[in-house]
């Protein structure tokens, strides 16, 4: 009676020992799949940006020409692709369609308007600001003296755009309206060559056009954006990417500093790699640098977002219903910008 019960003690002992290590071992393999999960998460396979070279985007110049996004994200395997996207319509396009993941030197009330109407994006840095690098020009064998000559004459830019805000505050404050005058939707590439084609009396345009239209003779200058707009252009990013990824979008801007601050130690070779690259003479690219300011901060931009879009909101442009506030809170993520 003993012994069988020694044995059977043996037996229960190393059933319950067997029990253990496979629970045990079923626990361990239930843990380690979502953590092999997650950490794949947190890469992504690529990652798609745009590339705008104009007005004068050095800090974009210098980190293509150097493959300082190349260089870093290769670290993990991870591939990333320029894509020749200066159209902000386009690159809003894009990424709604998740087929782009940033957009650089996107113009702030393109991205006002599209945060309004469903797409939903965050801005993470701004790129630029160039008020005094965009102006109002004429065709100088028109008679137009000052804003109130445009009134029935007809005017090229592209619509829900920086430079159609521009020309709406400059109209209000001439006492004239949108409706007074034609506006032909085009870019400013398109308007600068129908400005100068006679097609259309005035257009607004962003530098380098700008002085090259001015330059031919062909256009001449009115008034500069200083003092209607603040002239800002952003980096965004796709909402859910950022979500995804957010040391990735930290990484990113981080990538972004990198390249102004060797623009900054390298000056001379970054306004050399400028000029070749939007094929402008160096002595043009020296003039016009300092009318821009590549500064990262987002400490003005909210600021300047709600103004924006109050006045959007005001001529139409926004519906009546959206909240300025939350849409602009929403749409301004500071967050991701490297410590200063």
């Amino acid at each position: 009676m003993v012994i069988l019960t020694l044995r059977y003690k043996t037996l229960l002992i190393s059933l319950l020992c067997f029990l253990f290590l496979v629970s045990s071992t079923i626990l361990t393999g239930c843990s380690a799949t979502p953590t092999t999960n997650n950490t794949a998460a947190k890469k992504p396979q690529a990652i798609n940006a745009s590339y705008v070279s104009r007005p004068i985007n050095i800090p974009s110049i210098v980190a293509k020409n150097q493959k300082l996004f190349e260089k870093e994200f290769a670290k993990d395997g991870i591939k990333f692709q320029w894509h020749d996207l200066s159209d902000p319509s386009n690159q809003l396009e894009a990424l709604a369609s998740k087929s782009l993941d940033f957009a650089n030197s996107l113009n702030y009330v393109s991205v006002i308007l599209a945060k309004a109407n469903g797409n939903d994006l965050k801005i993470i840095s701004s790129y630029s600001r160039f008020p005094k690098g965009i102006s109002l020009v004429v065709n100088p064998r028109e008679n137009i003296q000052a804003i109130q000559d445009l009134k029935g004459k007809k005017i090229a830019l592209q619509k829900g755009t920086m430079l159609h805000e521009m020309l709406i505050r400059a109209l209000n404050q001439a006492n004239l309206k949108a409706q007074d005058l034609e506006i032909v939707d085009m870019d400013s590439t398109a308007g600068a060559a129908a400005l100068a084609a006679g097609q259309v009396d005035a257009t607004i345009l962003p530098e380098p056009l700008l002085s090259k239209a001015v330059a031919s003779g062909k256009a001449k200058k009115m008034i500069s954006a200083e003092g209607l707009i603040p002239g800002l252009s952003v980096i965004a990013v796709r909402s859910d990417f950022a979500a995804a990824y957010p040391d990735i979008v930290k990484r990113y801007l981080a990538v972004h500093k990198a390249s102004l601050d060797w623009s900054q130690t390298h000056l001379d070779e970054a306004l050399t790699l400028a000029a070749s690259q939007n094929k402008m003479k160096l002595q043009a690219v020296k003039a016009l640098y300092p009318e821009f300011s590549f500064d990262m901060s987002l400490d003005q931009v909210k600021s300047d977002l709600l103004k924006s879009a109050a006045f959007l909101q005001s001529e139409g442009m926004i519906k009546p219903n959206v909240d300025l506030n939350k849409l602009v809170d929403d749409l301004v993520d500071p967050n991701f910008l490297p410590a200063k």
